[in-house]
């Protein structure tokens, strides 16, 4: 049955009262959605795992809804500025963000009532797409040559070692304030505007090593330019058997970024379930190339994706508060 059709069956069941609030949506009461370009944000600049992704889809959502669906990266305020900006527009499905664990969780975790946004109440929740390991990579510099010899370099170093993320309350940082509070190891963080700057530094030797996902550390890794020497999450990496886990050697230590595609608050929800459906067909045609850059392809219900959102915050702010954790 054709989408018009079966919005005019549903319309046609409502109340008036919500009948008459559904109509005042300019959304709902035409037909023609989308009739021009849709803006996907991308909270931190070009290179990192949101971005991939987001480019992955793009086509395949571009045919799909018959507009062009653009990706925009808007960086800075660790992911603050992207997912703030999409809180505030207009719900009229022409702008979505890729929405991940830092901005959405791990952040507002951190910053508490500072982030300029409420990571639950200020999005609607449309489809999880991806879950993705991080991976400790070091500069080749660094002499360890596994996670073992990575600690015990660290200590005997006694804080005068250094690290870089994507920004403060990652899934990198976070994952390694974890890991200090867990192993009573000293590093000092360095922060940046996203993977991209990161990866380049620790590359150039500015940084010794840095915690970020696996399709922007693994390619440089095997390319020589980086050594990887664990992963985060719990079990090895499919696509990189020879990869230890930081559990491996810190027992029940975990640390994943997430991606999914959220709009604003009071997204009509025929449009969530619109590009859910869009979404769904997108990410089962580019699952094969995500899976090979270490990415594990999620999709599944908006609820489904709301219900994890506010699990990952519930779970940050625990950890905030268990550790006595304070921005930078």
């Amino acid at each position: 049955m054709p989408f018009e059709r079966r919005q005019a069956l549903k319309l046609a069941a409502l109340s008036p009262a919500v009948l008459t609030t559904l109509l005042a949506c300019p959304a709902l009461a035409q037909s023609d959605w989308p009739s021009r370009p849709i803006r996907m944000v991308i909270p931190y600049p070009p290179g990192g795992a949101s971005d991939i992704i987001a480019r992955m889809l793009a086509p395949h959502m571009t045919e799909l809804l018959g507009q062009t669906l653009v990706v925009e990266n808007r960086p800075g305020a660790n992911g603050f500025i992207a997912a703030e900006y999409v809180a505030r527009s207009t719900p009229d499905g022409y702008t979505l963000l890729m929405g991940n664990a830092g901005p959405n969780a791990t952040g507002p975790a951190l910053y508490g009532s500072r982030t300029p946004y409420d990571p639950i109440r200020d999005f609607s929740s449309i489809m999880a797409v991806s879950i993705v390991p991080t991976v400790v990579a070091v500069h080749p510099s660094v002499p360890a040559r596994n996670f073992s010899e990575f600690l015990a370099h660290v200590r005997a170093l006694q804080g005068r070692f250094s690290y870089g993320t994507a920004g403060v309350g990652s899934a990198g940082h976070m994952g390694m304030e974890l890991l200090k509070s867990q192993t009573g190891i000293d590093m000092t963080h360095i922060p940046y505007r996203g993977s991209g700057p990161t990866v380049a530094d620790l590359i150039a030797g500015v940084i010794p090593m840095s915690c970020d996902t696996a399709p922007v550390q693994l390619p440089h890794s095997q390319a020589g330019r980086v050594r990887a020497i664990a992963t985060g999450a719990l079990q090895r990496m499919p696509d990189a058997p020879d990869l230890p886990t930081i559990a491996e050697t810190v027992p029940g230590f975990e640390t994943v970024s997430w991606g999914g595609v959220m709009g604003p608050a009071g997204l009509p929800q025929a449009l969530v379930l619109r590009l859910n459906a869009a979404l769904g067909t997108s990410m089962e045609r580019i699952s094969p190339q995500l899976a090979s850059q270490g990415i594990q392809p999620q999709r599944g219900t908006p609820e489904e994706f709301a219900t994890y959102v506010a699990a990952e915050v519930r779970k940050w702010t625990e950890v905030v508060q268990k550790m006595g954790l304070r921005p930078e």
